[in-house]
């Protein structure tokens, strides 16, 4: 009897990735918000460490605090500690701000695209519309080794918008992309700024 399981945001090819980024795109990678990735070691059985930490969570939810912003908290021993969005910038370097709360999410194109070609699309995904474009299709380019042929900073906007889907999104093969994020790529400095912290 045959079993599939799909696992959601295991960011497992995350490292895979960086194996076809040539001295030149791990440089230019290097100058992206995501860049810590790269010197992240690649952790293999750590989903009995995370399965401890969730044992000494308080609540199984996150918790609305006074100030309005949600968070986990924790009790180690006799020590309450607690997550939330400073913790997380602290720890990822990502900026948290004011979100655009439609972005990446179904009729949200509008926003960002205010109904423009998306060039980066274009570029990558000829044969595709705006909306058509899948993870797996991007997943694809990447570890058949297609991205080889790519512009350095297409290659590395490929690798951003696949880290933010699969590592940070969750999201599976079948999902659609959002337009939002490819028009976000193709200014690196607008993805930089972006407020990733409160994805």
């Amino acid at each position: 009897m045959k079993a599939f399981a799909n696992l959601k945001g295991s960011g497992g090819n995350i490292w895979k990735i960086f194996e076809v980024l040539d001295d030149v795109r791990h440089a230019i990678f290097r100058d992206t918000v995501f860049c810590y990735f790269i010197d992240v070691s690649r952790l293999q059985g750590d989903a009995l460490l995370f399965h401890k930490m969730f044992l000494h969570q308080i609540r199984p939810d996150p918790v609305l605090s006074p100030d309005g912003i949600k968070r986990l908290y924790f009790r180690v021993d006799n020590t309450k500690m607690i997550y939330g969005p400073e913790e997380f910038c602290l720890i990822t370097g990502f900026n948290f701000g004011e979100y655009p709360k439609n972005i990446g999410r179904k009729g949200s194109e509008k926003l960002l695209s205010s109904k423009k070609r998306c060039l980066l699309r274009e570029r990558l995904f000829p044969d595709h519309t705006n909306s058509s474009v899948k993870i797996g299709n991007l997943k694809r380019l990447i570890l058949n080794r297609t991205i080889l042929a790519l512009d350095d900073v297409d290659a590395v906007r490929v690798c951003l918008i696949y880290i933010l889907c699969e590592g940070f999104l969750g999201k599976e093969v079948n999902d659609r992309m959002p337009q939002d994020w490819f028009f976000l790529a193709e200014n690196l400095d607008l993805w930089n700024s972006f407020a990733w912290g409160y994805i």
